[in-house]
């Protein structure tokens, strides 16, 4: 059985079969979520980038799964769609959580 643990360490200091981030669809392509920024760090601020380059966009649902960078103590990184970009001060909604979780532990 898969086992999901919450945390509010640094995703570059847990140590876990994968690190899940959001990433969600911008109007130039993937925009990191917020939360992840320890993980874009170890990507040297270019997670959005490779995440283009393997052809993510940042849709709901949809799940990129990469090596993760050094500096990171996981091996894999899912990158999680989590749709449009919110307006500015607005954040998503449970629903949209929920199902980017729930496609995570799918994959």
């Amino acid at each position: 059985m898969t086992a999901l643990t919450l945390s509010t360490s640094s995703a570059a200091a847990l140590r876990a079969d994968a690190v899940v981030v959001g990433v969600a669809k911008g109007a130039k392509g993937p925009v990191v979520a917020t939360g992840a920024e320890a993980v874009d760090k170890a990507f040297g601020g270019k997670l959005a980038d490779v995440l283009e380059t393997l052809g993510a966009t940042g849709a709901d649902g949809e799940v990129t799964k990469l090596p993760a960078a050094s500096g990171l103590k996981a091996p894999v990184v899912l990158a999680v769609g989590l749709g449009d970009v919110p307006a500015k001060d607005d954040g998503y909604d449970a629903e949209t959580l929920r199902r980017a979780a729930g496609a995570a532990s799918r994959a």
